[in-house]
């Protein structure tokens, strides 16, 4: 009998164990800039179980920008993306930026579990991923989006030793920042992009 007892919980732990569902961080994903107008026609960040999610939210012009619904993205470690300057004025796209990299996913997480564990008393899991394009600059970043203005959000002692947590762009909240890179820049599309017509 004791076999029986001890063989049920192994055949369980060995299926819920090996799923292949990914940890989802976040399920909204916003696309902007703190630099004015962009268009991004391509932004896809692949997740480390080979699953991902699509930042393309068109023309956007400030932080935290145009939001959408990205299903569910666990930890990221590739991005890739074509976006452009837009010059408003002139009503015409001015410059080309494009990137194809690996996010560093070990890292990523860490930050990830440090913003998670940040706050005293916060625990809703409104999170969002933010892709942030500035010309060729591009940022991804992760948020537990809390506001002190209507909530509670007092640090615990030594939550961020290695000072990860930094103020959002548009300083209303704590983020951590996945990856800051920069893109190749272009004054004309760059063949066979989204742009290149």
């Amino acid at each position: 009998m004791n076999n029986k007892l001890f063989i049920i919980p192994l055949i369980y732990s060995l299926f819920v164990g090996c799923s292949n569902k990914p940890a989802s961080i976040a399920s909204i994903g916003t696309a902007g800039s703190t630099t004015g107008y962009h268009s991004i026609k391509l932004m896809y960040i692949e997740d480390t179980q080979d699953g991902g999610a699509s930042f393309a939210h068109g023309a956007v012009s400030s932080y935290s920008g145009a939001s959408a619904d990205i299903g569910s993205i666990g930890i990221p470690k590739h991005i890739d993306g074509y976006w452009a300057k837009y010059h408003a004025d002139e009503d015409e796209l001015i410059a080309f930026y494009r990137i194809s990299t690996l996010i560093d996913s070990n890292l990523a997480k860490q930050k990830i579990e440090t913003l998670r564990n940040y706050c005293k008393n916060h625990r809703t899991l409104n999170t969002r991923i933010r892709v942030v394009v500035d010309s060729e600059r591009v940022r991804v970043l992760y948020s537990m989006n809390c506001y002190s203005y209507r909530m509670d959000c007092t640090p615990r002692n030594n939550a961020d030793p290695n000072g990860w947590v930094v103020r959002s762009p548009d300083n209303t909240t704590e983020v951590v920042v996945l990856f800051d890179g920069t893109g190749e820049a272009s004054d004309t599309p760059f063949p066979g992009s989204p742009y290149d017509k």
